[in-house]
């Protein structure tokens, strides 16, 4: 079921994603971390950045969804972007709008849904950051502030394209008025002169050279009272001084020009005041035509001296505007953005990086890299400009600045080189303080056990895997334990008991662990230790089997309960030339101990038998 989309707003968002040229594109590494991060922080199975196009919802990034692209009429998302606001969808086989969608009645099974509208810089709703779970979830209203953060990063990231895209639309439009302008100067059928307000002409075209018999240069080293009819030199004087002395715009009136070869031409004249952008005077524009076509030209030359006077306003008008629109735009936007020109000089600077850089009391805008950034940062940048300058190809780095001093934030830095070269780099630092913190408490959880701290499974057997992968100076032990009675524990004094138990055995196994080796919990009463030869192996293991044993098996009191602790052992062995088969090498290990459990009713077994034995 498609919910009613306003027919406006579809259209608006329909064109604006083509001016971005962002639809069927290739994946953005940078928004593939955001959806990573995001399954990963709120735990589901798949994360869809999706834009919704005229007749389909379209993946801009999706991390383990199917589909890049699904029709309107079983589009979540579609819902939130029709309505401008969150939607939320704890379980969809109870919700009648979705209860029927073949993502939840088909292979997906998808029941719970949650997305945020994603909005263009003026506000229309481009698309959503949809999350998607084979479980029903209660979502808080604290994960939706998470999801409106996430989204908030995702949508930064679009408006950035659209202001890019929208630059270089006006940069485009601003091109072709100039070439146009150009055209109707160098190709009007009427004389034309540019002057500056002492009268010098700077700029003249063919017709006008043609009408007085002169070349481009000749006329241009010339000036054009030099070829007035001198009866006519008061009138035109008085006209000049009413445009440049008195601010009128424009007049017409009719004069003499001497040709070339001496002989007069009658003229109608039309001269129209010119203003730079800062309103002073530019200089007077002369529309010249032969009087003999006066009134086959007269309609032409007025409406020609307007527009051209119009285009030169609506020319600074929209210069001024684009470069206010552009400035305002990066002022707001939560990034440092700056452009440095070839020779290494700021040309841009937004606000945030204004804030940061007035802390040390310097401005940015035309000034030297040298003299507003400090020692260690030019030296982490300058190669780096260098580097963009020489293979016209973007550059990323996360690095740390200390700005205000004390404060350490990390920001996420590309550099982009500018269309032309002679335009410099653009610079986009951004603050991914808080991401970095989390990727890294992420990685963290992922790899050790919550109750011990440990390395877990999953770290274990990658440690295994990176040894296997380069070549061993020494033999390898693997001890896998199983802690003795574990479920007695747990069902005569309750988990909080058996949560103890297990931290009291992590520790004796820490405590007692060599440097260079590694211990790690496999699952519930299941450790290993994984031991680095040093000189004899066996021996070796003999010993801390021995030294562990002694330790396991000291009574230690608990919750008020003195309990011995015991474990069963088992021992795979590795030569340092023989080849480490990660998933056997846990399996004999694991066998062996198994074997140990049933052999003996002792915690831990003879290390030197265990040896004799695994190899027999």
């Amino acid at each position: 079921m498609i919910p009613p989309l306003d027919a406006g707003a579809q259209e608006q968002r329909s064109a604006l994603l083509r001016m971005m040229n962002i639809l069927d594109t290739r994946p953005v590494e940078e928004l593939e971390r955001i959806t990573r991060i995001t399954q990963s922080f709120f735990e589901v199975d798949s994360v869809v950045i999706s834009l919704i196009d005229t007749d389909r919802q379209w993946s801009l990034s999706r991390r383990n969804f199917p589909y890049s692209e699904t029709p309107l009429s079983i589009s979540f998302c579609v819902h939130a972007v029709a309505s401008n606001a969150p939607l939320i969808v704890p379980d969809a086989r109870k919700d009648t709008r979705f209860s029927a969608n073949p993502l939840v009645t088909g292979k997906q099974q998808v029941r719970f849904h949650a997305s945020y509208p994603l909005r263009s810089f003026y506000g229309i709703p481009l698309g959503a950051l949809c999350l998607y779970h084979s479980q029903p979830v209660k979502f808080t209203s604290k994960k939706l502030e998470h999801l409106s953060d996430m989204a908030y990063v995702v949508q930064t990231y679009l408006q950035r394209v659209e202001m890019q895209a929208e630059a270089e639309s006006t940069r485009d439009m601003l091109h072709r008025a100039d070439y146009v302008n150009r055209q109707i100067f160098s190709q009007a059928a009427i004389g034309l002169v540019l002057m500056t307000p002492d009268k010098k002409p700077i700029r003249v075209n063919h017709t006008i050279c043609k009408m007085l018999g002169y070349t481009e240069e000749g006329l241009l080293q010339t000036t054009m009272e030099s070829v007035t009819y001198p009866g006519d030199l008061a009138l035109t004087k008085e006209r000049y001084d009413n445009l440049l002395k008195k601010g009128n715009r424009n007049t017409t009136f009719q004069k003499r020009y001497y040709r070339m070869d001496g002989s007069l031409m009658w003229a109608m004249v039309s001269v129209a005041l010119l203003y730079n952008p800062d309103g002073s005077q530019h200089g007077l524009l002369l529309a010249i035509t032969d009087i003999s076509n006066q009134k086959a030209s007269e309609t032409a030359l007025l409406t020609l001296s307007k527009e051209l006077e119009q285009r030169v306003e609506q020319r600074t008008e929209e210069l001024q505007r684009s470069h206010q629109f552009i400035q305002d735009i990066t002022d707001h936007i939560p990034a440092m953005i700056s452009c440095i020109s070839p020779e290494n000089i700021f040309t841009f600077a937004n606000h945030h990086l204004k804030v940061l850089l007035g802390s040390q009391g310097n401005e940015p805008i035309n000034s030297h890299l040298s003299t507003v950034l400090r020692a260690k940062e030019r030296q982490l940048f300058m190669p780096l400009l260098d580097k963009v300058r020489k293979t016209r190809h973007p550059v990323h780095i996360e690095h740390t600045v200390d700005l205000p001093p004390g404060v350490h934030t990390t920001y996420h830095t590309q550099m982009v080189p500018a269309e032309p070269p002679a335009q410099g780099v653009y610079v986009f630092s951004t603050d991914i303080t808080d991401l970095t913190s989390l990727r890294d408490q992420l990685k963290f959880e992922a790899n050790h056990d919550h109750l011990t701290g440990l390395p877990n499974r999953r770290a274990v057997i990658s440690y295994l895997n990176q040894l296997a992968m380069k070549p061993r100076q020494s033999g390898l032990a693997l001890l896998f334990f199983d802690l003795d009675n574990f479920k007695h524990y747990n069902d005569h004094y309750g988990h909080e008991f058996g949560d103890r138990v297990i931290k009291t055995f992590a520790h004796i196994l820490g405590q007692n662990t060599r440097p260079n080796d590694l211990i790690g919990r496999l699952s519930g009463d299941e450790f290993v230790m994984v031991l680095h030869e040093r000189k004899d192996m066996a021996g070796e293991v003999e010993e801390i089997c021995r030294t562990l044993k002694e330790r396991i098996e000291k009574p230690t009191r608990i919750h008020s309960h003195d309990i011995v602790l015991t474990a069963s052992v088992g021992i795979a062995l590795l030569g340092k030339y023989d080849r480490l088969d990660v998933n056997h090498f846990i399996h004999e290990a694991d066998t062996a101990m198994y074997q140990a459990k049933r052999q003996s009713t002792h915690s831990s077994r003879d290390p030197k038998r265990e040896i004799e034995g695994d190899n027999k």
